[in-house]
């Protein structure tokens, strides 16, 4: 398939499909069997970025052999320390409109250990940045705090927060001056949909605010908001009186300040919570567009945290949680019986792009969640997942997401829970990954990171979402606010969205994709006995041994399955 947001092509036997992601954009390879010989060491990527006649090599931190001493590189080209994977995430360093052209290579060793080139493809897709133009733009956190990225770009810096220890409020006060660039690099496209959503508001006085709000602990979202002054109104959660609902949390200090900065606010939290994280633009009464989604507006939502945020610029869209806001501002307790929880409802209905939309409380959580598990049982190829809070959860989805371990699909994904992240990998196995575990168990060449998770039991992947069939015939992503779970969906203020796209299906896939590896990675470290061993690049195997890619093309193997999902 050929598409802007999807390209393929091959060369004698190999292979190369691109595929376009929210900032990064997924290569995938295949290689004929009959060219995977022993002597076979990976693949270099090179990449010409729009308007540029250079090849530059993407970098890999392995290599075959390092060099001693203290200046040893961080990373190495690719042309020298091919990459030994079937696919690679490359997140450019400036998003350029145009297409980015990518050529791979196949890799030989040589009996000296010199590098042979083999079959080589070229190919070049568009990353630009609007998922559907003119209707939505999905952006992610990056959700990164705890990686080698952040080790090397910040040296780990861990004040970006206020200390473990600092009460809720604290987050108010957080002097985040210091760490712009910080913050900019861990919010990525979330975090500049949110705050380019509250500027256009401030600097356009046609434009007024609506505003659905969990939490409140990100100072800067802060006084945007409070300088809206009377062109906002804002709901704001106050559940649990130690909570939301004290009266020196972080929420009521905020609803005190926006109501001195002449804002209307209201505190509810229905039978749990209000659960929504969500920002309504209106142009002169009229609803224009609507930013939703999982991230939650605090320090932690938008920088420690696995979080998306979708910006619809769509008016029928936009009215529709404009009813709902209005419906909670007015009658609240009555949301069960109104109309709008009771139905999915429609905001786009286009060929091969269709966008429904729920919205809780409910009276019968098998509204929300029935559909959500459907999905699940009648994928086909593939089922991704990013979910929060998965094993405290029960209902259609987690069953549904459970019984995967029984079924031929390629399914992966990661579930955060308050002793640390579970990873389900492809195999249908489990793994528990603690926050810290490249903190003190970081095999050479990587170096220890910060663990980010300062209160001992907070969340580093945040989202709520699921992807069947990605690259199927009836790709779909269900994602929003809800967490999924029976209780919420009957006792929580929430929004769920069905997203039937490939574009858009394509781009959670890769994000659940992008968060796997980069668990799985570290679950592999922390489960084996890697602690101060060196991780280097396999070379062509001796009489015996097996090569790396063995596994790929091992019938039944789920890498083997890996490959071929992802090349095809």
């Amino acid at each position: 398939m050929a598409t802007d947001f999807e390209r393929k092509n091959s060369a004698g036997g190999l292979t190369l499909k691109l595929y376009r992601g929210e900032g990064a954009s997924l290569l995938a390879f295949d290689l004929d069997k009959a060219d995977a010989t022993n002597d076979f060491v990976g693949f270099t990527v090179e990449v010409k970025y729009p308007g540029s006649d250079t090849w530059g090599a993407l970098h890999n931190r392995l290599h075959f052999q390092y060099p001693n001493g203290p200046d040893r590189p961080s990373s190495y080209s690719s042309r020298e320390a091919p990459f030994q994977k079937f696919r690679w995430l490359h997140v450019p360093t400036e998003l350029r409109s145009g297409d980015f052209r990518y050529r791979v290579t196949a890799q030989y060793m040589k009996a000296n250990g010199a590098l042979v080139s083999g079959r080589r493809v070229e190919e070049a897709i568009s990353l630009a940045p609007d998922t559907l133009d003119g209707f939505v733009n999905v952006g992610f956190t990056r959700g990164f705090a705890s990686s080698q990225a952040y080790a090397r770009k910040f040296q780990n810096q861990s004040a970006i927060l206020p200390p473990p220890t600092a009460p809720s409020a604290a987050n108010l006060a957080h002097d985040m001056s210091p760490f712009a660039a910080n913050y900019e690099w861990l919010g990525f496209e979330a975090r500049r949909l949110v705050v380019a959503t509250l500027d256009e508001v401030k600097n356009d006085p046609t434009l007024t605010l609506e505003a659905l709000i969990y939490e409140s602990k990100e100072p800067d979202i802060l006084t945007r908001l409070e300088a809206l002054g009377p062109r906002l109104r804002a709901i704001i959660d106050d559940h649990g009186p130690t909570e939301h609902g004290a009266p020196d949390s972080a929420e009521s200090i905020s609803a005190q300040r926006l109501l001195a900065a002449g804002a209307q606010v209201k505190r509810m939290h229905f039978s749990r919570q209000q659960h929504n994280k969500v920002l309504l633009v209106k142009r002169n009464g009229v609803p224009v567009k609507v930013l939703a989604g999982s991230t939650n507006f605090s320090l932690r939502g938008l920088y420690i945290q696995a979080n998306n945020a979708l910006l619809f610029t769509d008016e029928t869209v936009a009215d529709l949680f404009a009813q709902v806001f209005d419906a909670y501002w007015n009658a609240p307790t009555r949301f069960r019986q109104n109309e709008l929880s009771q139905n999915w409802w429609i905001g786009r209905d286009q060929p091969g792009s269709r966008f429904s939309f729920c919205f809780s409380p409910h009276a019968d959580s098998a509204l929300s969640l029935e559909p959500v598990a459907q999905a699940i049982e009648d994928a086909r190829s593939s089922v991704l997942y990013a979910v929060v809070f998965l094993n405290q959860i029960s209902g259609p989805v987690r069953d549904a997401l459970d019984s995967l371990v029984n079924r031929s699909l390629f399914s992966y994904g990661v579930a955060q829970r308050r002793s640390g992240l579970t990873v389900k990998k492809p195999d249908g196995s489990d793994g528990l990954l603690s926050f810290a575990s490249l903190g003190n168990k970081a095999p050479e060449p990587f170096k220890s990171e910060w663990n980010g998770n300062t209160t001992g039991h907070s969340n580093m992947v945040h989202h709520k979402f699921v992807v069947t069939d990605f690259n199927g015939t009836h790709p779909t992503v269900y994602t929003g606010s809800s967490n999924m779970a029976a209780g919420g969906e009957k006792d929580n203020g929430d929004h769920l969205i069905c997203i039937e796209d490939r574009k858009v299906a394509i781009a959670y896939a890769i994000e659940a994709l992008r968060l796997f590896d980069h668990f799985h990675f570290r679950l592999a470290m922390a489960e084996g006995d890697a602690q101060h061993k060196l991780i280097t690049l396999a070379k062509p195997p001796v009489a015996g041994q097996s090569s790396w890619f063995a596994p790929y093309y091992r019938q039944g193997h789920v890498k083997a399955r890996d490959r071929k999902l992802f090349a095809t």
